[in-house]
């Protein structure tokens, strides 16, 4: 998973961020149960990322990727760490949808990645910046989804052993 830039000076102006943080929350928190890989990303003179986000993750086996570019596939350290994990296929979450997140999935489709967008996790300033950007990703090749969605299909059955855990992190508001 690339969390991607979900910044303290950024995130106060997107639209629906009290809706969208929770969701993040839940999908660290569940890559986490099940030592999934991710992948923290930060724009440049943006601050860090957000201290709830940081207190579920923050750890010296999870790398944050300070960058210039919009697009993260576009940073050499990035890419780098890309590489070291080797992933198959690729959920984004984060901010903002119609810059970074949109510019990433399409560099990362460009480039033969499966990339998954979660809907309910990625955000905007403006509500019809967000649609456009769903859109344009889709129409190239990105997989829409939902936190709840992904996260069932990482379970795949009510005997996982991570099910109980899990399932109280879902039904949280």
């Amino acid at each position: 998973m690339i969390a991607i830039d979900i910044q303290e000076r950024l995130s106060p102006h997107i639209s629906n961020i009290n809706e969208i943080l929770p969701r993040i929350k839940k999908l660290l928190r569940v890559w986490r149960i099940f030592k999934l890989n991710i992948l923290i990303t930060e724009q440049e003179k943006l601050g860090e990322t957000l201290g709830e986000i940081r207190d579920i993750l923050w750890s010296n086996d999870i790398p944050v990727i300070r960058k210039t570019y919009f697009s993260c596939a576009r940073d050499s350290k990035f890419l780098h760490e890309l590489k070291r994990i080797n992933p198959s296929q690729i959920v984004l979450i984060g901010i903002e949808a119609h810059i970074c997140v949109l510019q990433t999935a399409l560099d990362l489709i460009e480039e033969g990645y499966e990339v998954h967008i979660v809907l309910d996790a990625i955000g905007s300033r403006n509500e019809n910046d967000k649609k456009v950007a769903i859109d344009k990703m889709t129409i190239a090749g990105a997989i829409p989804t939902t936190t709840e969605i992904i996260i069932y299909e990482l379970l795949k059955s009510s005997r996982d052993e991570h099910f109980k855990e899990i399932l109280k992190i879902v039904k949280e508001n």
